[in-house]
C-alpha cells in the first residue's frame, strides 16, 4: 500500500495528494470527514445527496410543480441506491 506525506501549513492545512483525491473521487470544494478509530484517523468523502440532485429537473425548461420536482429527486436517489447494491 502506498504511503503519502504532506506538510502542515501555519493555518493547519494539508494538501491531499492527487492519487488520494482520485481514489476518493473528491475535488476542490468537496467536504471530507475525519473519523477517529482505534487504528488511527480515517478520511472519507462527504456525500450530500440533496446538493447532488438539486436542480436536476430544471433542465426541462418548463416550470415544474413541487410534486414533479420531488418525484425527480426521489427517482435520482432511487437510482443511486440501486447502483450501490
Amino acid at each position: 500500500m502506498p504511503v503519502y506525506e504532506s506538510r502542515l501549513s501555519r493555518k493547519g492545512q494539508v494538501t491531499i495528494p492527487a492519487e488520494v483525491r482520485e481514489r476518493l473521487s473528491i475535488a476542490p470544494g468537496d467536504l471530507v470527514r475525519f473519523e477517529s478509530t482505534p487504528e488511527g484517523l480515517r478520511l472519507f468523502p462527504v456525500t450530500n445527496r440533496v446538493a447532488q440532485y438539486f436542480g436536476a429537473a430544471a433542465s426541462s425548461r418548463k416550470t415544474l410543480s413541487w410534486q414533479e420536482e420531488r418525484a425527480a429527486f426521489e427517482a435520482g436517489i432511487a437510482g443511486e441506491s440501486a447502483a450501490d447494491e
